[in-house]
């Protein structure tokens, strides 16, 4: 109650023209004033502030900040108490937090919110697991997207280079995955400064990924998102079906099931006379891109690594898979662009994660080896 108590308190006194002066602060002295320090401000400072804010929710609703506008890395704070957050993370529970977002040199937006612990493996094996953030209001607030208020964050898992490094690769799966395909998440690459409410001398900064809510995903496509469990690929467009097993052949990526919708979200577009489905897929750190060192494929696979491909896909026929591997083929130079433009990688992480892409691309120098090769390790019903 005095966490939570602490958190509303700062949250009451935080607006743009507060927020102009705390981050001219030193860091640590301007965390400490967002998450604990307000309940030492004057009580007619504090009305006053309450008062303005009041006023001005209208307006903040109206021109609320999307976070999946820009592909610009995204400076966050997190506030709350990580400590029991590591205690209870294995049986997750939802705690207060404040999420403080930079929107300019000067300014800032902040939010109370709830988090907790997600994900199956990375929750058993990671030191700080993934997080699911969830907003208190999807109509209200600073803060603009749709659908049941809660966003994926996936988190740098244990703290050194190698964790912030898989971050960063996982990011790119998701933006050549967008060059691929509309149907798929958008994801915006944050750097996180993570605070605890009781100890904010000991914060630390890490990258992260937001992943698009789901049901912001079927808004923009113009879809809805299908739950049923008797569905199989052959349930699925065949053309965006072929196009999501390729993707995750060519990042060497086999953890995925559209029959156990496991990192796999179904859509069914409104405005098509079909009732033929659409697979999304995400999570892509146990790819051979990523090469995560707790990454390894499943036991049946003929494979002993993530960095083996293996395609997944059903078997289709020739003019129905020829243009699709035909796409990917156009696309080489703008997928190999992503990645060498991305700045935040090493240049020895680049060069690492260009040549694996390109190896799925040397298939391309026999005409139509590709189309065999796959064909002969598909999936036939």
């Amino acid at each position: 109650m005095e966490i939570s108590m602490k958190l509303k308190t700062g949250m009451m006194m935080i607006n743009n023209t507060a927020m102009k002066s705390i981050f001219n602060l030193p860091l640590i002295l301007a965390i400490g004033m967002i998450c604990s320090s307000f309940n030492r401000l004057e009580a007619e400072v504090i009305q006053d502030s309450v008062t303005r804010a009041q006023n001005t929710v209208e307006d903040q609703t109206s021109s609320a900040f999307d976070l999946f506008e820009s592909d610009e890395l995204l400076q966050m704070t997190l506030c709350f108490d990580i400590r029991e957050f590591h205690r209870t993370k294995n049986h997750p529970q939802y705690f207060d937090a404040t999420l403080t977002v930079k929107t300019g040199e000067q300014d800032s937006i902040s939010q109370m919110i709830k988090l907790k612990a997600r994900g199956e493996f990375r929750r058993s094996y990671c030191y700080f697991p993934p997080i699911m953030l969830k907003f208190k209001s999807t109509d209200q607030g600073p803060f603009q997207f749709s659908g049941n208020g809660k966003i994926k964050l996936v988190t740098h898992c244990n703290q050194t280079d190698r964790f912030n490094d898989y971050v960063l690769k996982e990011y790119l799966a998701y933006k050549l995955y967008n060059r691929i395909t509309p149907y798929s998440y958008k994801a915006r690459l944050v750097r996180i400064n993570y605070v605890d409410v009781n100890k904010p001398e000991k914060s630390f900064t890490a990258y992260g990924i937001l992943i698009e809510n789901e049901d912001e995903l079927a808004e923009r496509t113009n879809s809805v998102i299908v739950r049923s469990k008797n569905l199989t690929q052959k349930s699925m467009n065949t053309a965006d079906m072929a196009r999501l097993a390729l993707f995750n052949y060519m990042i060497g990526n086999t953890d995925w099931s559209v029959p156990l919708q496991h990192n796999i979200k179904i859509l069914k577009p409104m405005d098509l006379n079909t009732v033929k489905g659409i697979p999304v897929a995400y999570d892509f750190d146990y790819s051979g891109l990523v090469n995560a060192v707790y990454a390894a494929p499943c036991e049946e696979l003929p494979i002993k690594t993530v960095l083996e491909r293996h395609y997944l896909g059903i078997c289709i026929g020739d003019e129905e898979f020829k243009p699709v591997i035909e796409e990917f083929g156009e696309l080489k130079d703008q997928l190999l662009g992503t990645i060498n433009d991305f700045e935040y990688l090493s240049n020895g992480q680049k060069k690492q994660a260009s040549s694996y892409i390109n190896s799925f691309f040397n298939l391309y120098r026999y005409e139509n080896f590709p189309m065999t090769a796959l064909n002969r390790s598909c999936k036939r019903f």
